[in-house]
């Protein structure tokens, strides 16, 4: 027999439920910077060349001597509005929110030889300690560094 207590108490508990926000499909690795949504007070730009980003494009020689921070990630990306987010926001994430300028994400990177040996394309989340430029990026061979995304952080 239910009470009317017990009533109350089903009825708070089924609300605050489906209530609850929804966990994001991305998980953090660890030792994963943290991703922290960037506030209103910073403003980022997209440094890409005019062109769009529907060409892959990749950073130069010269915008990766301020690299300081790389993950590789499985293809393909669930989604990749919310992958290019969870990488500009744990750019902002880093240390305490100042080190990291800007975020690179694209699928398809060649993963290169001095990240634990290298291997196949993959998804890519780069942290540069500078903003980068149109002229920091250069078209990527055909098929490679697909959907690209970069954004400047400034607060």
């Amino acid at each position: 027999m239910f009470f009317p207590t017990s009533t109350v108490v089903l009825t708070i508990l089924a609300a605050v439920t489906t209530a609850a926000p929804t966990p994001s499909t991305l998980s953090q690795r660890a030792g994963e910077p943290v991703p922290k949504p960037i506030p209103n007070t910073c403003t980022t730009d997209y440094p890409f060349p005019p062109l769009g980003t529907t060409q892959g494009y990749i950073p130069t020689v010269s915008a990766k001597e301020a690299l300081f921070y790389s993950s590789y990630y499985d293809l393909p990306s669930p989604n990749k509005t919310e992958s290019a987010e969870f990488c500009l926001q744990q750019c902002y994430g880093y240390g305490y929110s100042t080190e990291c300028k800007c975020a690179f994400w694209a699928e398809n990177v060649e993963v290169p030889k001095d990240y634990y040996g290298g291997g196949p394309p993959r998804t890519a989340c780069l942290f540069f300690n500078r903003t980068l430029e149109a002229a920091d990026f250069e078209k990527a061979t055909t098929g490679q560094a697909t959907t690209p995304f970069a954004a400047n952080i400034h607060c």
